[in-house]
């Protein structure tokens, strides 16, 4: 039902999928990118390359401790969460070219934004801000499934 609480047309569906279907794609991109990266340092971590290692020796008197965060478990571990939420914008994304489930399209928008955990919050921010303008125009919202 739209806002005057009137069945939504075809038309009104088909408008609705054609404004969400750049930032659906910004969003798929967005995921795409976080997870062939996130996946490329998984794979670092576990053949024992450190990602601070190769980074971080090029900034003069940085502290070791700072390098050693980034080694082991720790970068391990939230290479594997880097996947893992890369892997949820990407199912999002998909489904938001659907039209559905609006609140998983919602929290994948303010993942894809949130820097060290959005998997290249470079793009993400902006494309983030770019579905959430547009998945909460009341045309778009109401077009859910």
């Amino acid at each position: 039902m739209n806002e005057e609480n009137q069945p939504i047309t075809t038309t009104d569906s088909q408008f609705a999928k054609q404004m969400v279907s750049g930032p659906s794609i910004g969003l798929l991109i967005t995921g795409i990118v976080g997870a062939v990266s996130s996946l490329a340092i998984f794979i670092m971590f576990l053949v024992g390359v450190s990602v601070g290692s190769l980074w971080l020796n090029e900034i003069p008197d940085m502290p070791e401790w700072y390098e050693n965060v980034y080694e082991g478990a720790f970068g391990l571990g939230s290479a594997f969460v880097g996947v893992l939420v890369a892997i949820f914008i990407i199912y999002a994304a998909l489904k938001m070219k659907e039209l559905n489930q609006y609140g998983l399209c919602i929290a994948a928008s303010v993942l894809a934004m949130i820097p060290c955990i959005s998997p290249c919050c470079i793009i993400g921010l902006p494309i983030g801000i770019w579905c959430l303008v547009v998945l909460t125009k009341p045309e778009v919202k109401s077009a859910f499934h």
